[in-house]
């Protein structure tokens, strides 16, 4: 894990400092996330995507659903947004990583995982200084993602989150785009 943990510390400061100028800038409000590249993040979970979609076995479960979107305010779309990145960090990516490894996935998996981490890591920033704010509404559709990733079983829901970056990534793009 030691291990596992300094890799992961030099890829994340080695993709920080080689980013540069093709990094883009999204903006929430006030917030700009510099050097989150949506296309990257795009590109790395198409090379992953065939490959964990068909180890899902629950096609009619869905966790992250197109009505947690529907008259969501911006300031929503962004708490869900942070809530899910962090999620995403905490419980998926870094219970996957062996997975990826052995699924031959490894190097966009990180891709993955590190721009989830950039990306965030500007979230955090901007929720400090309230950019955006808790609502009931949000923390309720961020209670049924969890509600239903622990219907699954452990394995289940690592690789059914997992292949719903996707929608994600569209939630991302939806409210940091400019």
């Amino acid at each position: 894990m030691a291990v596992f943990s300094s890799t992961l510390f030099l890829l994340i400061f080695l993709w920080n400092t080689e980013l540069g100028a093709e990094g883009r800038e999204f903006h929430f409000g006030h917030c700009r996330l510099q050097r989150a590249i949506l296309q990257d993040l795009w590109r790395a979970f198409q090379a992953i995507r065939s490959t964990v979609q068909a180890l899902d076995n629950n096609t009619d479960t869905r966790l992250l659903r197109q009505e947690f979107l529907q008259n969501a305010s911006l300031a929503e779309i962004c708490y869900l947004n942070y809530s899910l990145l962090n999620f995403y960090l905490s419980n998926i990516f870094n219970k996957y990583h062996t997975k990826a490894e052995e699924l031959g996935i490894l190097t966009p998996f990180t891709t993955l995982t590190n721009n989830f981490f950039v990306i965030l890591k500007k979230l955090r920033h901007c929720k400090e200084r309230g950019i955006f704010s808790l609502s009931e509404s949000s923390q309720r559709k961020f209670q049924l993602f969890q509600q239903e990733f622990i219907k699954l079983n452990p394995e289940a829901r690592l690789t059914k989150a997992l292949g719903e970056v996707d929608i994600l990534l569209a939630w991302i793009d939806k409210a940091f785009w400019p």
